[in-house]
């Protein structure tokens, strides 16, 4: 990641929330991930997380958003909520692959729907928010080491390599907008800090805790090679616990911002080397589009 000395206190483009199409019946292998039970099962249990995840963070930004005098952090806003809702989307159609693939995504989703409304009992507005920025935090540096690892992805099938790419750039796109929102409303930086070691602690067990589940589900056991495949994707020279370490801990500098780290070059990147115009039915811009029930 590129560091600079004065990085924008603001998204320096504009979100696009792109109404993405993906041939999910194409898919067919049951271990669509390098053919390996724990890489898919990892795949398999994030995207049943996405849908009630991503409506939690739309649904703490828009607590705030009639407080924003921004006219530009409007805008961005109006954008993240666009995406955000479209990732909803697509991931519910992926789950339902997945189900017929034989990992259970659907039974998974509705267990976190049950989750994420037991988790912010008794929370305030404040640290709903907070909660987002934090994840929005570690989805934004899994997306840079996913669209910047060649060997993150590989042997993954085409159509969910897909996916998971398109995902990434977006959320790297909008990545410091419920951080602006924050220090525009809130601005409590030691919640922040306190609320992301949570977090964090929170997202490796669950993420842990349903693959087991969607495994024990379909009656799996993983075999030597999975578990020396997943560990290596993990835990390896190039694996991802191993690079996400440093841009993790950025997070806890006084004068942190998402965009001290400027890899917008990598949506650039993404639209040459990946992007199918043939799978986007139009861009809209400041789409706010409402969460899925």
């Amino acid at each position: 990641m590129n560091n600079n000395s004065n990085p924008p206190s603001h998204t320096p483009f504009m979100i696009k929330a792109r109404r993405m199409n993906f041939p999910f019946n194409d898919v067919e292998q049951r271990y669509f991930f390098d053919n390996n039970l724990l890489k898919s099962a990892y795949i398999a249990a994030l995207s049943a997380t996405f849908p009630a995840g991503e409506s939690e963070f739309i649904a703490s930004v828009r607590l705030f958003k009639d407080q924003v005098k921004d006219p530009e952090l409007k805008k961005q806003i109006s954008g993240f909520i666009g995406q955000e809702g479209h990732h909803s989307l697509q991931h519910k159609k992926f789950n339902l692959v997945l189900k017929n693939l034989g990992f259970d995504a659907v039974r998974l989703e509705e267990h976190f729907v049950k989750a994420v409304a037991e988790d912010i009992v008794g929370l305030s507005d404040a640290e709903r928010l907070a909660y987002t920025v934090c994840f929005e935090h570690q989805t934004a540096i899994l997306a840079h080491e996913l669209l910047t690892n060649d060997n993150a992805l590989k042997g993954m099938d085409e159509t969910i390599h897909e996916l998971m790419l398109w995902h990434s750039v977006e959320e790297i796109e909008h990545k410091s907008v419920a951080f602006d929102l924050y220090m525009e409303c809130v601005g409590d930086r030691a919640l922040l800090m306190k609320t992301q070691k949570r977090a964090a602690l929170k997202f490796m067990r669950r993420v842990n805790e349903y693959m087991l589940k969607l495994m024990w589900w379909s009656r799996t056991m993983p075999s030597w090679r999975d578990i020396k495949g997943y560990t290596q994707f993990q835990v390896g020279k190039d694996g991802l616990l191993k690079k996400l370490r440093k841009p993790y801990k950025d997070f806890f500098r006084d004068d942190f911002h998402p965009w001290d780290h400027q890899n917008q070059s990598l949506i650039e990147q993404w639209k040459r080397a990946s992007y199918k115009p043939e799978h986007d039915r139009g861009s809209k811009i400041y789409e706010d589009t409402p969460m899925p029930a």
